[in-house]
């Protein structure tokens, strides 16, 4: 993970969720390496598919 491998294209192709920001997914990919590995109570919540663009996106 630290790496940073897999672009958000990426992620959406292999899953179906998009996520517009790689800071967005990797802070996800975190909180699933935390929920299986760590002390996390509960699993972060994926986007949802059809979920709009945030507004920052369109600046």
């Amino acid at each position: 993970m630290e790496q940073q491998p897999a672009s958000t294209k990426d992620w959406l192709s292999l899953t179906g969720f998009q996520f517009f920001s790689e800071r967005d997914l990797y802070g996800y990919l975190l909180g699933v390496y935390e929920y299986f590995y760590r002390d996390r109570k509960e699993p972060p919540v994926a986007p949802h598919p059809e979920a709009p663009p945030p507004e920052e996106h369109w600046r």
